[in-house]
């Protein structure tokens, strides 16, 4: 009984405080090879669970009205291909893509949004650029 307890309480608790922020930023230059400001979206979500993925941030970024997305849902494992943000287009068929940074060293990242679950204050950048301009020869990584 105790320990059920106890593990009520601390559910409550965690689930009261769950406050990680990410901040979500896009550059909408096609290759401009920056990862620095200006940015073109610039938002940061609050309030989420420490298992929170990118595209949770994202969705509760988008019902806050802070910014906008659309995609393509392959389901698991695949997950969602993100092709807008805030009204900006990135079509396969132009060869054009999102490009996803993060991390400390703001890098490629090998998960895509359905999978990645950023750290408590990272910054992610969504970088638009071209096949054609991946200069580094890194592939475009979704959750593909």
């Amino acid at each position: 009984m105790r320990a059920e307890v106890l593990l009520l309480v601390t559910l409550l608790f965690t689930s009261c405080f769950a406050d990680k922020a990410v901040r979500i930023v896009a550059i909408n230059q096609l290759d401009s090879g920056r990862t620095g400001p200006p940015y073109d979206l610039d938002i940061t979500v609050s309030g989420l669970d420490d298992g929170a993925t990118l595209l949770d941030a994202m969705n509760k970024a988008q019902d806050q009205g802070l910014m906008t997305y659309s995609g393509i849902d392959y389901g698991p494992p695949l997950g969602m291909y993100i092709t807008t943000i805030d009204g900006v287009e990135r079509r396969m068929e132009d060869k054009e893509y999102w490009q996803i940074l993060g991390g400390a060293d703001m890098k490629p990242l090998d998960l895509g949004v359905s999978s990645y679950v950023p750290s408590d204050n990272e910054t992610v950048l969504f970088r638009s650029m071209t096949f054609s301009s991946d200069k580094a020869g890194a592939e475009v990584h979704e959750d593909l």
